[in-house]
Protein backbone atom coordinates (compact mmCIF):
# COMPACT_ATOMS: atom_id res chain seq x y z
CA UNK A 1 0.00 0.00 0.00
CA UNK A 2 1.27 3.07 -0.82
CA UNK A 3 0.40 6.79 0.24
CA UNK A 4 1.78 9.96 -1.23
CA UNK A 5 1.49 13.44 0.24
CA UNK A 6 2.32 16.66 -0.48
CA UNK A 7 1.62 20.66 0.90
CA UNK A 8 1.75 24.15 0.80
CA UNK A 9 1.47 24.26 -3.10
CA UNK A 10 1.07 28.48 -2.37
CA UNK A 11 -0.58 29.15 -6.10
CA UNK A 12 2.13 27.83 -8.02
CA UNK A 13 -0.14 25.61 -10.99
CA UNK A 14 3.13 24.78 -12.33
CA UNK A 15 4.62 23.13 -9.54
CA UNK A 16 1.46 21.37 -8.46
CA UNK A 17 0.98 19.78 -12.48
CA UNK A 18 4.32 18.84 -11.82
CA UNK A 19 3.82 16.94 -8.44
CA UNK A 20 1.06 15.33 -9.32
CA UNK A 21 2.13 13.68 -12.69
CA UNK A 22 5.29 12.36 -10.49
CA UNK A 23 2.84 10.76 -7.92
CA UNK A 24 0.72 9.32 -10.26
CA UNK A 25 3.76 7.68 -11.99
CA UNK A 26 4.30 6.00 -8.42
CA UNK A 27 0.36 4.69 -8.86
CA UNK A 28 -0.57 5.51 -5.16
CA UNK A 29 -4.14 4.02 -3.58
CA UNK A 30 -4.01 7.49 -1.40
CA UNK A 31 -2.77 10.70 -2.27
CA UNK A 32 -3.52 13.36 0.18
CA UNK A 33 -2.67 17.48 0.18
CA UNK A 34 -1.92 18.69 3.60
CA UNK A 35 -3.21 22.03 2.90
CA UNK A 36 -2.46 25.93 1.66
CA UNK A 37 -3.55 26.39 -1.90
CA UNK A 38 -3.43 30.00 -1.56
CA UNK A 39 -0.64 32.91 -0.95
CA UNK A 40 2.48 33.83 -3.14
CA UNK A 41 1.78 32.38 -6.43
CA UNK A 42 -0.98 34.16 -8.44
CA UNK A 43 -2.36 31.33 -9.62
CA UNK A 44 -4.33 30.36 -6.51
CA UNK A 45 -7.46 29.48 -8.22
CA UNK A 46 -6.27 27.05 -11.06
CA UNK A 47 -4.59 25.13 -8.30
CA UNK A 48 -7.68 24.70 -6.42
CA UNK A 49 -9.89 23.88 -9.43
CA UNK A 50 -7.04 21.33 -10.25
CA UNK A 51 -6.96 20.25 -6.78
CA UNK A 52 -11.04 20.13 -6.81
CA UNK A 53 -10.79 17.88 -9.88
CA UNK A 54 -7.60 15.52 -8.98
CA UNK A 55 -9.01 12.52 -6.70
CA UNK A 56 -7.26 13.79 -3.87
CA UNK A 57 -8.05 14.30 0.07
CA UNK A 58 -7.71 17.94 0.36
CA UNK A 59 -7.07 19.27 3.82
CA UNK A 60 -7.48 23.02 5.28
CA UNK A 61 -4.00 24.22 6.02
CA UNK A 62 -4.00 28.19 7.34
CA UNK A 63 -4.33 29.67 4.22
CA UNK A 64 -7.41 27.65 3.57
CA UNK A 65 -8.77 29.30 7.00
CA UNK A 66 -7.82 32.61 5.90
CA UNK A 67 -9.49 32.04 2.73
CA UNK A 68 -13.03 30.91 4.29
CA UNK A 69 -13.13 32.99 7.45
CA UNK A 70 -11.02 36.06 7.40
CA UNK A 71 -7.44 37.10 8.99
CA UNK A 72 -9.18 37.77 11.80
CA UNK A 73 -9.05 34.11 12.85
CA UNK A 74 -4.92 34.28 13.56
CA UNK A 75 -3.63 37.84 14.76
CA UNK A 76 -0.29 37.23 13.72
CA UNK A 77 -1.76 37.91 9.50
CA UNK A 78 -2.88 41.43 9.89
CA UNK A 79 -0.55 42.00 7.21
CA UNK A 80 -2.23 39.84 5.02
CA UNK A 81 -5.59 41.27 5.30
CA UNK A 82 -5.79 42.70 1.65
CA UNK A 83 -4.43 40.21 0.31
CA UNK A 84 -7.09 37.62 1.38
CA UNK A 85 -9.87 40.29 1.33
CA UNK A 86 -9.05 39.96 -2.60
CA UNK A 87 -9.00 36.28 -2.85
CA UNK A 88 -12.15 36.18 -0.46
CA UNK A 89 -13.86 38.31 -3.98
CA UNK A 90 -12.52 36.03 -6.67
CA UNK A 91 -14.12 32.75 -5.20
CA UNK A 92 -17.20 31.68 -6.02
CA UNK A 93 -19.62 30.52 -3.61
CA UNK A 94 -18.10 26.28 -5.02
CA UNK A 95 -15.05 27.17 -4.15
CA UNK A 96 -16.19 28.66 -1.01
CA UNK A 97 -17.96 25.45 0.06
CA UNK A 98 -15.21 23.47 -1.04
CA UNK A 99 -12.53 24.77 1.08
CA UNK A 100 -15.04 25.34 4.17
CA UNK A 101 -15.93 21.83 3.99
CA UNK A 102 -12.20 20.74 3.57
CA UNK A 103 -11.03 18.83 6.66
CA UNK A 104 -8.79 19.46 9.41
CA UNK A 105 -7.43 16.15 8.96
CA UNK A 106 -7.34 12.69 7.97
CA UNK A 107 -6.50 9.28 9.40
CA UNK A 108 -6.43 6.14 8.05
CA UNK A 109 -5.18 2.47 9.23
CA UNK A 110 -3.92 -0.46 7.17
CA UNK A 111 -2.79 -3.79 8.53
CA UNK A 112 -3.12 -2.01 12.14
CA UNK A 113 -0.76 0.77 11.46
CA UNK A 114 -2.41 4.03 12.31
CA UNK A 115 -1.60 6.91 10.26
CA UNK A 116 -2.58 11.00 10.86
CA UNK A 117 -2.43 13.92 8.30
CA UNK A 118 -3.03 17.39 8.99
CA UNK A 119 -1.45 20.65 7.79
CA UNK A 120 0.35 20.64 11.30
CA UNK A 121 0.37 19.87 15.12
CA UNK A 122 -2.68 21.70 16.71
CA UNK A 123 -2.82 23.24 19.50
CA UNK A 124 -6.37 24.04 20.30
CA UNK A 125 -8.55 21.55 17.50
CA UNK A 126 -11.92 23.58 18.62
CA UNK A 127 -9.76 27.34 18.01
CA UNK A 128 -11.10 29.01 14.88
CA UNK A 129 -7.21 28.72 14.45
CA UNK A 130 -6.16 25.81 15.63
CA UNK A 131 -2.87 25.31 14.82
CA UNK A 132 0.75 25.58 16.77
CA UNK A 133 2.47 28.54 15.78
CA UNK A 134 6.26 28.57 13.67
CA UNK A 135 7.85 29.44 16.45
CA UNK A 136 6.84 26.28 18.60
CA UNK A 137 9.09 24.40 16.34
CA UNK A 138 11.92 26.53 18.27
CA UNK A 139 10.68 27.42 21.44
CA UNK A 140 9.94 23.33 22.67
CA UNK A 141 6.29 23.46 22.36
CA UNK A 142 6.60 21.27 19.07
CA UNK A 143 8.53 18.55 20.64
CA UNK A 144 6.64 18.57 23.93
CA UNK A 145 2.98 17.79 21.20
CA UNK A 146 4.92 15.47 19.70
CA UNK A 147 5.20 13.04 22.85
CA UNK A 148 2.16 13.29 23.73
CA UNK A 149 -0.45 10.02 23.80
CA UNK A 150 -2.50 12.61 20.96
CA UNK A 151 0.61 12.45 18.63
CA UNK A 152 2.66 9.29 19.72
CA UNK A 153 -0.37 7.04 19.30
CA UNK A 154 -0.12 6.98 15.44
CA UNK A 155 2.19 4.84 13.17
CA UNK A 156 2.97 7.82 11.18
CA UNK A 157 1.92 11.57 11.43
CA UNK A 158 2.51 13.95 8.26
CA UNK A 159 2.36 17.49 8.59
CA UNK A 160 3.77 20.52 6.41
CA UNK A 161 3.32 24.15 6.85
CA UNK A 162 7.02 24.76 8.09
CA UNK A 163 8.14 23.98 4.20
CA UNK A 164 10.79 21.79 5.69
CA UNK A 165 11.84 17.81 5.43
CA UNK A 166 12.53 16.75 8.74
CA UNK A 167 11.18 13.77 11.61
CA UNK A 168 10.95 13.88 15.16
CA UNK A 169 9.73 10.99 16.41
CA UNK A 170 6.89 9.19 14.70
CA UNK A 171 6.18 12.57 13.12
CA UNK A 172 7.23 13.34 9.34
CA UNK A 173 7.09 17.12 8.07
CA UNK A 174 7.10 17.51 4.16
CA UNK A 175 8.55 20.76 2.47
CA UNK A 176 6.20 22.48 0.02
CA UNK A 177 5.62 21.09 -3.53
CA UNK A 178 4.68 25.41 -4.46
CA UNK A 179 8.52 26.57 -3.49
CA UNK A 180 12.66 26.06 -3.78
CA UNK A 181 13.45 22.67 -2.10
CA UNK A 182 9.99 21.13 -3.10
CA UNK A 183 9.53 17.68 -2.32
CA UNK A 184 6.79 15.43 -1.37
CA UNK A 185 6.61 12.37 0.74
CA UNK A 186 5.87 8.98 -0.08
CA UNK A 187 4.84 5.94 2.64
CA UNK A 188 4.75 2.42 1.91
CA UNK A 189 3.22 -0.12 3.99
CA UNK A 190 3.80 -3.55 3.57
CA UNK A 191 1.45 -5.08 6.07
CA UNK A 192 4.28 -5.88 8.56
CA UNK A 193 6.61 -2.50 7.92
CA UNK A 194 6.02 1.33 7.48
CA UNK A 195 8.88 2.87 5.24
CA UNK A 196 8.63 6.41 3.71
CA UNK A 197 11.12 8.78 1.67
CA UNK A 198 10.98 12.47 0.65
CA UNK A 199 11.26 12.51 -3.01
CA UNK A 200 12.43 15.48 -4.83
CA UNK A 201 10.15 17.63 -7.10
CA UNK A 202 11.76 18.05 -10.71
CA UNK A 203 9.02 21.65 -11.90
Amino acid sequence: MKIAVFTDVHGNLKALKAVLRQIREKSPDLKVFLGDIFQRGNEEIECLELLKDSNVICLKGNCELYAAYGVDVDPDVEHLRDYYDGIRKKLTDEHMQFIRQMPLFYEYEYHGHKYHFSHFLFKDINAAYPFLQLADLKNGVFDKVCKTEDVTKYDLVAIGHSHQNFVNGNVVSVSASGLEGASYLLIEDSGDAVSFEHISIDA
